[in-house]
């Protein structure tokens, strides 16, 4: 037998990365420098942003909840957090759009679509693999979902910040190329998360094995 360290509760945990996910969405907001918030006025953008980057705690939240084992909420609880997450973007999108219509410029459809999707991974590319190893380090019963959870809640963090800096708000460019962000790394996130969890299998494996 050997000693281990206990984690943190889910609510300390998620303090801890607090402060990663304000650096990540301050970061997004000043790649391109935005410069029409004067025609989309406060509400349109700071406000919508800091819902939407509370929104993405929330899941954030939910998925550090819902790694440790026991302490975990229902399947049906994580569908509606989904499809909560979807409306509201939508809704902010749209909104966004009706306020001030700007549009990808003539044959720069894919070069636009591009720098906004590699641009949104990389920004949050770091809170992405510091919540999967948290998350992981709980032995979640189900770590492909937890893991999917936490790339949701990465992606919606990051796009409150990536909003304030691509000047696009055409529906099919922020539906299209942000939201296959956010969907990538919901991918990576039940993947990274799953590779984490079956080394740490292995590992605690082979402790005993050695005992």
């Amino acid at each position: 037998m050997r000693p281990v360290r206990p984690i943190l509760s889910p609510s300390r945990r998620l303090l801890l990365l607090v402060p990663i996910a304000v650096v990540v969405a301050a970061v997004a907001t000043v790649q391109y420098e935005r410069d029409d918030f004067e025609a989309l006025g406060v509400v349109l953008t700071w406000g919508l942003s800091a819902l939407q980057w509370v929104l993405g705690i929330l899941v954030l939240g939910i998925a550090l909840r819902q790694a440790v084992p026991g302490y975990g909420l229902s399947g049906r609880t994580r569908w509606l957090t989904c499809v909560g997450v979807l409306i509201f973007m939508t809704g902010v999108t749209l909104a966004t759009h009706r306020a001030h219509p700007t549009f990808v410029p003539p044959g720069r459809t894919w070069v636009v679509w591009y720098l906004c999707f590699t641009g949104a991974m990389k920004s949050g590319l770091p809170l992405l693999i510091v919540t999967c190893l948290l998350a992981a380090r709980a032995f979640p019963t189900n770590p492909a979902a937890v893991g999917a959870l936490c790339g949701l809640a990465t992606g919606v963090v990051t796009d409150s910040g990536w909003r304030l800096t691509c000047w696009i708000s055409a529906p099919t460019h922020v539906l299209g190329a942000h939201a296959f962000a956010i969907a990538a790394m919901v991918a990576c996130g039940a993947f990274f998360t799953l590779l984490l969890d079956r080394r740490r299998w292995q590992e605690r494996s082979g402790i005993y094995r050695s005992a």
